[in-house]
């Protein structure tokens, strides 16, 4: 059986950097709403947080592997990533299983899941900083 064959953009270091500033804007947002209690401040913290992570994984990916996923299933973004590093693939595998419930779900998630995802994104985030030096 052959390996599954995913969409994928070339880039390089200059896409990279694009993609980890989008990153880190989406990152800041969330870090605006990290102790905030307000009702759906956790969902709109955990969702900028799962943009953070993909823009950074692709980050990673232009700067490592010089292409990204390009299609709609994310988890597939962090098969691409998974060749940089399983633990980086897992974390936006992590913050994927997120996406539906805090941008578009209709109950409240919790502060633990908060500081998860946050944890989840700066860490990407952080890789994507390294591998674009």
């Amino acid at each position: 059986m052959s390996p599954k064959k995913h969409r994928t953009s070339a880039g390089g270091p200059a896409e990279g950097r694009r993609r980890l500033n989008i990153a880190a804007q989406y990152l800041a947002l969330a870090g605006m709403l990290e102790d905030d209690p307000s009702d759906g401040a956790i969902n709109a913290c955990i969702g900028n947080c799962v943009l953070a992570g993909i823009a950074a994984a692709d980050a990673v990916c232009y700067a490592r592997l010089g292409e990204r996923y390009s299609g709609p299933d994310h988890d597939q973004a962090a098969d691409g990533l998974d060749r940089v590093d399983k633990e980086l693939g897992s974390a936006l595998r992590s913050l994927n299983r997120l996406k539906t419930k805090s941008q578009y779900g209709d109950e409240w998630l919790t502060d633990s899941t908060r500081k998860s995802a946050l944890r989840g994104a700066r860490a990407l985030v952080k890789e994507a900083e390294a591998s674009l030096r």
